[in-house]
């Protein structure tokens, strides 16, 4: 192909990146702003408050200055390594026949500093050398909620591999957005092409931080087994719930091999961890707020303190969450951990309730009463939790 065909070719879809949109510029600017305010007011406090005052106690307030300094050159560096970083985004170009990039530095990376000269790193991939093309999930950005959970913001990125096999490279094409019908453009032009397409949601990539490089990711997807094949339909989004569904499937297939060849990984797998035992144990608190419901049922004339039915469907109910939860990995003993923790409940709910109305101590007697005939009985609860759980894993 000449250059002036090269110039010609149509162009199909125009990947630049965005910046970030008005919320998070002016988070990070307000951030960026405080950060240089500190700083320079540790750096001068001491000194005008030394001055100032001529307080010889003042001078214990000194040691903050150099402090202070490093605080607002370090924030200063930061705030224009973003301005930097929002000024020169990656731009990928797919033509008819081949991809064209101009590619910067990520100066969101841990250590990487502004270069001295603003040229793009620029590559162009001929589609006939591209073998295979994998859509997976990028990270955008993750915040944590006040609660403790993160919230993670994610965006389609197409990975690339081309050149001959033993010798390959990738290219890394993200969007900005699941709302950007760019990546449809892309996927539906490569399959057009014959090149195959397969589809993974294992993080390989991240917006705001790199968490590999693109050798590091043609490492990952060359080594990897659960690369589903993807026969683009016309829209990602809509054939991603089915995709992840066989991506499910194929890794519970590879799990189930590899728990065949050695049955130890297989338990080693099942067994419960003691974060979930931890986790267990809110079953019994929960069991005593049901009683202490049923007082109150009681006090207010709702429930007659006699029955005892309550405090029977209280422990088999429970008994059922309790299985239920670890379902995963059912063992016998797990019933008389069970019936144990429910005759300790007992014990203690009787001793808790020693100076309380004469209501109340009924519905306590009445609930250390069911423990203690529900212990024959533990079974139960423990084989209709298995047999349930068999049965779902038959289908």
């Amino acid at each position: 192909m000449t250059a002036t065909d090269r110039l010609s070719a149509p162009i199909v879809h125009e990947n630049v990146g965005e910046k970030p949109d008005l919320f998070w510029r002016s988070f990070y600017a307000i951030v960026m702003v405080v950060a240089i305010l500190i700083g320079i007011a540790l750096a001068l406090g001491p000194i005008v408050l030394c001055v100032a005052t001529w307080n010889v106690w003042a001078l214990i307030t000194l040691p903050l200055v150099p402090l202070g300094g490093w605080i607002a050159v370090k924030s200063t560096y930061h705030a224009r390594k973003l301005m930097w970083h929002f000024s020169h985004l990656p731009e990928y170009r797919l033509f008819v026949d081949r991809v064209e990039a101009a590619e910067w530095p990520n100066m969101l990376d841990k250590g990487a500093r502004i270069p001295e000269q603003e040229d793009s790193f620029r590559r162009t991939l001929y589609l006939r050398s591209i073998t295979s093309a994998v859509v997976s999930f990028a990270i955008v950005r993750q915040s944590m909620t006040p609660n403790g959970r993160y919230i993670t913001e994610t965006a389609p990125v197409l990975y690339l591999r081309y050149g001959p096999h033993g010798n390959q490279s990738l290219m890394s094409v993200p969007f900005p957005s699941h709302g950007d019908d760019g990546v449809d453009r892309w996927l539906g032009h490569l399959s057009a092409q014959g090149i195959p397409l397969y589809y993974t949601p294992r993080f390989l990539f991240r917006h705001d931080t790199q968490i590999l490089d693109d050798a590091g990711r043609l490492r990952e997807l060359d080594g990897a087994t659960d690369l589903v094949p993807y026969a683009f339909s016309g829209g990602w989004l809509a054939d991603e719930a089915e995709l992840r569904q066989r991506w499910l499937a194929l890794q519970q297939e590879h799990r189930e091999i590899e728990e065949e060849r050695d049955p130890a990984l297989k338990e080693a797998r099942a067994k419960h961890s003691w974060r979930t035992w931890i986790f267990q144990t809110q079953v019994f608190v929960w069991m005593g707020l049901a009683v202490f419901l049923q007082q109150v049922a009681v006090t207010a004339g709702h429930l007659n303190p006699g029955n005892m039915i309550p405090s029977f469907l209280t422990v088999f109910l429970f008994g059922l969450l309790f299985f239920q939860l670890l379902r995963s990995y059912l063992r016998w003993p797990y019933m008389f951990i069970y019936s144990g923790g429910v005759l300790v409940a007992g014990f203690m709910m009787m001793v808790a309730t020693v100076d309380s109305p004469l209501a109340e101590m009924q519905v306590a007697e009445n609930f250390l009463l069911a423990a203690v005939v529900f212990q024959p009985f533990c079974w139960a609860p423990y084989f209709a939790i298995k047999k349930i759980a068999a049965m779902r894993r038959s289908r």
